[in-house]
């Protein structure tokens, strides 16, 4: 399911249009498709979790949860500094994140590999921004949460990894 009912303006616009194409396009089954990621407190109530907005009222924690979307989720995490020369014209680092079950996202297995070549071919495809990497693992991919509760971490058929890019936004007519 892809759940884009946020807002859209500034950088959650550009994230919108890749969110929406790359629900369109990958060819994941059962997979759940989220925008960018809060940093929100977790249920224990003492760390970080991801967290991201499934309407524009209400968010969730987005680990893997087999139970709703047995082929994993596809997110965005945005680093904490836009840079801008101009003000007008702003560039934040983002991480596009795969957290998969390989088993499930395709008719057939396929291979951490593959999944990579999908997704960097897909995300080019889109020209909305300039790929400058490839993270893999958990606690690469989500450094800045708490990542201790997530069970099978790594560990075939589940697969993290994130295509790392800049992406350019304004705030002026939703560029």
């Amino acid at each position: 399911m892809n759940y884009n009912n946020y807002p859209s303006i500034g950088i959650d616009h550009k994230i919108k249009i890749l969110q929406n194409v790359l629900a369109t396009s990958l060819g994941f089954n059962t997979v759940d498709f989220y925008g960018r990621t809060l940093r929100g407190i977790d249920k224990n109530g003492d760390s970080l979790s991801p967290e991201v907005m499934i309407s524009s009222t209400e968010s969730k924690e987005v680990y893997y949860d087999d139970a709703k979307a047995i082929g994993g989720n596809v997110f965005f995490i945005d680093a904490n500094d836009h840079i801008t020369k101009d003000g007008i014209m702003f560039t934040a680092k983002i991480k596009i994140v795969f957290m998969l079950n390989l088993n499930k996202i395709k008719s057939e297995p396929i291979t951490d590999a593959q999944a990579h070549d999908i997704a960097v071919k897909q995300i080019q495809k889109t020209r909305s921004v300039t790929i400058t990497g490839l993270e893999k693992g958990l606690d690469n991919v989500l450094n800045d949460f708490n990542t201790e509760n997530i069970k099978l971490q790594d560990t075939r058929p589940f697969h993290i990894f994130a295509v790392t890019a800049d992406l350019n936004y304004t705030f002026n007519c939703n560029n």
